[in-house]
């Protein structure tokens, strides 16, 4: 059975790494789904159609290959494929979801991940999971550790695509430090000696779970005058990374702790698409290319190393099943000659050629008026080109 989706922990590149490094006795079933409006009516089944649909495409492209299993993997793969369309069918699945990853290998693999960012519609069947389109989008949406910490406890949280977890807790005796003139100075600083143990404690352990939990940016919670100690603490380039601070007591913020979170985030996430699109101005206009069909030239050509693009872009058109080309006018793929796939989004299928190649890529969710001047969607190459 499907893990579920409720009980979803946060996602490392570990984690999905590790997906790829098994081996399976039998194929393997890679789903990438996105869940627009259009595939979530429940009374015709949409995304249990659409799923038909990839499925027959996925048919096609690798009969050679299932040709050549054995009648047991035939039987197994038959049966993955029928489990998923059940589930597709019949789950109902949380709202906040954009997407839907679903890795399938008999009882040797069931895994499902769901996303809140828009990935395009894709169904493998390979010997191993197709796994680099997730990894491309776990390394681009970063991982948060957030310290909520108190003058006798610290908690260590990783929030991800809306999910926050407590990874750790550290409780220590601090008796109050408060200043009281009837009490003698050397009680007193033996008072705050315990409370700079308790935030070196922290400190280093906030060292380690930034690294093992591979976070990109710290947040920090608590009040002003501990949140000011514990910085003393923390090693510099952790420093460098503390994205905001958010003042106050945490118990009295517990309930409202993930909405704190998101609201923070939201913001450093509004700040970085500003500093993208500004950053835009920094080049040359010849190695700029804006508007759909000068973005896809280039990409065709392999020549971005920056692609900015608002997430409401949408335009039909037409893409290789091998990711060799992306138009918006149906033809022929230029490399193998295979006519090109009609897709009802051409912006989500650059967006996931653009991550299979390295390109650096930011999804403009908050600040989309200032991507206006572009046509919504933008690219830095190596070259101009006029030069290719």
């Amino acid at each position: 059975m499907f893990q579920s989706l409720k009980d979803t922990n946060i996602i490392s590149l570990q984690s999905i790494r590790s997906l790829a490094e098994t081996e399976y006795k039998g194929p393997v079933v890679s789903l990438y789904l996105q869940l627009n409006p259009e595939k979530m009516v429940p009374k015709e089944k949409g995304l249990a159609r659409f799923f038909r649909s990839l499925k027959n495409g996925a048919f096609e492209k690798r009969k050679d290959f299932i040709a050549g299993l054995p009648r047991p993997q035939k039987e197994s793969l038959d049966h993955d494929l029928k489990e998923i369309e059940a589930f597709l069918a019949e789950r109902p699945l949380p709202a906040k979801l954009r997407s839907l990853v679903i890795f399938k290998s008999g009882k040797a693999l069931n895994r499902i991940v769901g996303l809140p960012v828009k990935t395009a519609d894709h169904l493998a069947i390979d010997p191993d999971p197709y796994i680099l389109p997730l990894e491309a989008i776990l390394e681009e949406n970063e991982k948060v550790l957030v310290i909520e910490v108190s003058k006798k406890e610290s908690h260590f949280l990783v929030y991800q695509f809306g999910y926050c977890q407590e990874i750790d807790k550290i409780k220590s005796f601090v008796p109050t430090d408060t200043v009281d003139a009837s009490i003698p100075g050397r009680v007193q600083r033996h008072r705050l000696t315990h409370l700079q143990w308790h935030l070196k404690l922290t400190a280093r352990q906030a060292s380690r779970l930034y690294s093992d939990w591979s976070c990109k940016v710290l947040v920090l919670m608590g009040e002003k005058r501990i949140l000011h100690l514990l910085e003393g603490f923390l090693h510099e380039t952790l420093r460098e990374k503390i994205v905001r601070r958010v003042y106050g007591s945490p118990a009295a913020n517990a309930r409202d702790r993930k909405e704190l979170i998101e609201n923070v985030l939201r913001t450093h996430k509004a700040e970085r698409e500003t500093q993208a699109i500004e950053d835009l101005s920094r080049y040359k206009p010849d190695v700029i290319a804006s508007g759909l069909r000068a973005v896809i030239e280039v990409c065709n050509l392999f020549l971005v190393r920056t692609l900015l693009i608002s997430e409401s872009l949408h335009q039909k058109g037409s893409v290789c099943k091998e990711h060799h080309y992306v138009s918006l006018d149906e033809t022929e793929c230029p490399f193998c000659h295979a006519p090109l796939l009609k897709v009802e989004n051409v912006a989500d299928e650059i967006v996931e050629i653009a991550r299979l190649h390295g390109v650096n890529v930011t999804i403009v969710e908050y600040r989309q008026e200032f991507m206006a001047k572009y046509d919504g969607i933008a690219a830095v190459t190596y070259v101009p080109a006029s030069l290719t």
